[in-house]
């Protein structure tokens, strides 16, 4: 099977909800779908979002003629492609680890804040208890008295 690749569905937010977008690659782009955003926080809408919009690409391409299947990606990507391959929520089945998996993805990778055992902090398995600011040399606490 060849794998040229014709586009993206990207999910852009705005003001009052996330849109889905079909983007080609010659850089055009054509609205899919919206969800408001309190829904989008819901991780079952959220997921039948991105079906959603994906089957809209795959109805489109193949109204227009087009033979296209769709390329799943693993969920566990490998260690050259993503340094964060070994962290345990690609396995994990909390709800949180949906959110956590999505961040691991994004180009906003390199970001994330890990915890000293190499967690990311929004991993269900780390609890945070306390933030701590600086200043004029001495650490205070977040927490105001």
């Amino acid at each position: 099977m060849s794998e040229n690749k014709i586009g993206d569905v990207v999910v852009l937010k705005s003001e009052t909800q996330q849109q889905a977008f079909y983007q080609l690659a010659d850089g055009t782009s054509v609205f899919l779908c919206a969800l408001a955003l309190d829904d989008y926080e819901n991780y079952l809408l959220r997921e039948r979002f991105f079906e959603l919009a994906t089957e809209i690409v795959l109805a489109r391409i193949r109204a227009s003629g087009g033979n296209v299947a769709l390329a799943q990606r693993d969920t566990v990507p490998a260690p050259e492609t993503n340094p964060h391959a070994g962290v345990p929520c690609w396995l994990c089945t909390s709800p949180t680890s949906a959110d956590v998996r999505a961040q691991l993805r994004s180009s906003a990778a390199a970001d994330i804040h890990l915890s000293p055992s190499g967690l990311p902090m929004t991993c269900c398995r780390v609890t945070a208890v306390g933030a701590f600011v600086g200043g004029s040399g001495t650490p205070r606490s977040a927490v105001r008295r």
